[in-house]
């Protein structure tokens, strides 16, 4: 039985180089192993190569700060400040009763204060936490206009801008970047 049809020619082990069955000299056995890619070819100017982007280089992350983000850190200092400005004028013509009740709609303007003083170093944690503390400010900023209240519709409006700043793809690629540790 070793040899039944003798018009055919005895089988081979599959090549690397050609198919199953084909003769003629290889260099060794096939041994079945982890495939192995081929490597990176680049483009001309170090543009994509013909099977794309090389994957040891990446796109860097942004390295500057959006402008979405510091438009809601600018608006986070504004608010504060004129709810301040604000305060200071009830004071001076109502007392401090008058003063305290129009500050007293901004004290969560106060923490997107501290927060956004740590928007150039921190993770992403501290986007959620600023959005949900702005999202406070809004109700209290609400409930600060229906009682005439003049730091109320500062509160307002300062909350609803900083939830769409922090709300945009850009400023949550931002928290998302990779960081170095200690920096």
């Amino acid at each position: 039985m070793p040899n039944d049809y003798p018009h055919q020619a005895p089988p081979t082990a599959p090549s690397p180089y050609r198919g199953p069955g084909q003769h003629g000299t290889t260099p060794g056995p096939y041994i079945p192993g982890p495939y192995i890619p081929s490597p990176y070819i680049p483009g001309p100017c170090n543009a994509p190569g013909p099977y794309g982007m090389n994957p040891q280089f990446t796109p860097a992350p942004p390295l500057s700060m959006p402008s979405s983000l510091r438009a809601a850190r600018t608006t986070t200092y504004v608010m504060v400040g004129l709810a301040l400005l604000a305060a200071v004028a009830v004071g001076v013509t109502e007392g401090a009763r008058g003063a305290g009740a129009a500050f007293g709609g901004n004290i969560f303007g106060v923490v997107l204060l501290v927060l956004a003083c740590f928007y150039g170093r921190a993770g992403r944690g501290l986007r959620v936490t600023s959005i949900v503390i702005a999202s406070v400010q809004i109700l209290l900023g609400l409930s600060g206009t229906m009682r005439g209240n003049i730091g109320g519709p500062i509160a307002l409006v300062g909350a609803v801008v900083m939830v769409v700043l922090l709300s945009q793809a850009s400023t949550g690629a931002w928290f998302r970047r990779p960081r170095t540790p200690g920096a």
